[in-house]
Parts: structure tokens; sequence; C-alpha cells
């Protein structure tokens, strides 16, 4: 356990500088040189949804950076849950863990308090999941039960803190896991209460 929390405190640093990182920038990892994505300055146009000209939205979704999750939760945002065109999506390293670090959960709630007022957020949703680097990994444990049980009782614990700043929000939690089905490795997603 000891040196579970060595290993929180010295990715702490990295964790938050890469948070704000993607927070203010936006981050896309790509092999194309600037010069191909801006093919010779040709100007790249893409539709966007009708509902996209509104200033507001519903949600702020709250995920890791994880690429190993990444095509899954936009998935799971824009079908199963149907926020499609309605949501601001905020991923940051460890996803929650340094919302509910008291060294930096002021820093990062201020950043989604942005998406909160100026887009009249009224749900929170945050993705947490299994062998996360920011955490140390799955080995980090010790056991799949001490992981389970840290990541849903972390869970809760940055629930706890929206509700504390935004009695008004409705919170929803999910933990998502890598399984193997077959010769298939899945993304599950479980709701946490």
């Amino acid at each position: 356990m000891h040196n579970l929390k060595l290993h929180r405190k010295g990715l702490l640093f990295y964790c938050v500088s890469a948070a704000l990182f993607c927070i203010s920038s936006g981050c896309a990892t790509s092999k194309s040189t600037l010069s191909d994505l801006l093919l010779d300055n040709q100007l790249i146009v893409t539709e966007v949804s009708q509902d996209a000209k509104r200033s507001d939205c519903d949600t702020l979704v709250i995920t890791c950076i994880d690429y190993r999750f990444a095509v899954e939760n936009q998935g799971f945002i824009n079908e199963t849950l149907g926020l499609k065109d309605n949501y601001d999506h905020i991923s940051i390293p460890g996803s929650i863990l340094n919302l509910i670090n008291p060294e930096t959960s002021d820093l990062v709630l201020s950043k989604f308090a942005l998406s909160v007022r100026i887009h009249l957020v009224k749900r929170i949703v945050m993705i947490s999941h299994k062998d996360c680097g920011g955490y140390g990994g799955s080995a980090a444990f010790g056991s799949e039960l001490a992981e389970h049980e840290t990541l849903c009782a972390d869970l809760r614990k940055a629930r706890d803190l929206f509700l504390e700043k935004y009695p008004t929000l409705e919170v929803n939690l999910f933990l998502e896991s890598l399984v193997q089905e077959g010769n298939e490795i899945k993304v599950h997603f479980e709701k946490i209460l």
C-alpha cells in the first residue's frame, strides 16, 4: 500500500500536467506530419450536426485518455447513453484520480466548472477503467477485488465532490474493463451506484 501511495504521488505531477494539456489544447496522436494534416493548406471540411449549433449541452463526460478505450467510449456515450451531439468530453490521465486527490482536486474541478457554467450542464458521466496507468495498472492493487473496490470507491468520492459543489447535478458512474471473449477483447461497462 505504501508503494502504491508513492507511485500515485510520483504520477501526480505527470497526470495533472498532461490533464491540463489535454483540456486546454486537446490531444491527438498521429503519425502524420503537419503538412499531411493540412493537405498542403487545402481547406478540410467536415459535416456537423444541426444540434452542434447550440451553445449549451446537457452532459459533461469525463474519461481517461487511455487509447484502448477511446473508440468504445465514443460508441457507449453516443449510442448506449444516447448523448450524441449533446455533451462535452474531457479526457484526463487517470480519469478521476486527480479529481479525488486533495492536492489537485481544486485545480481539476475548476476546469470542469467551465463546462458546467458555460454550457449549462445538468449531468456528469464519469467513466473510470481497470488497469489504469494513472493508478499504476492492475498489478498495483494486488488483486482484482482490491482494484474493483478501490476504483468504485474513488468514483463515489468523485461523485460526492461534484454534488458538494453542484448539488442539483445528476452524476452517473461507470467502470469499464477489457474482457477476453473467445478470440476478441471487448470493453465491458458496469454502472456503479
